[in-house]
């Protein structure tokens, strides 16, 4: 194998395993919440609904920001600066939404998978 050859299939290697990173491996310090203690949320606590709008349409939450998962990156501005409790359809999900809005400044702490409702 050539020097070249190496260097492809190392940084093949690398993106796919960037990309598993951040899809599959939990986030720290998020904990799972209960959605029924979090439906009253404080007032330093705020829900974000991270699901698409077919999905959170049917099962809406009141006092819950719905901002899909593919809006976030746009749209992250529009979130006051407080704790938030993420609600999710799978882990893939909440690990994607955790991460993007860790990497704009927000503070995530919780979340909750409505596939456990």
């Amino acid at each position: 194998m050539s020097a070249t050859m190496i260097i492809i299939i190392g940084m093949v290697s690398l993106l796919g395993f960037v990309f598993l990173y951040k899809r599959y491996f939990p986030v720290y310090g998020i904990n799972k919440c209960d959605l029924h203690y979090e439906s009253k949320p404080k007032d330093d606590i705020i829900l974000v609904d991270t699901r698409d709008y077919q999905t959170s349409t049917r099962h809406t939450l009141e006092k819950a920001y719905c901002l899909p998962l593919p809006y976030l990156n746009r749209h992250f501005h529009d979130l006051p600066h407080k704790d938030i409790v993420i609600i999710a359809a799978d882990h893939v999900e909440k690990n994607l939404s955790a991460r993007i809005l860790r990497k704009h400044g927000h503070r995530v702490i919780g979340y909750y998978l409505m596939k456990d409702m």
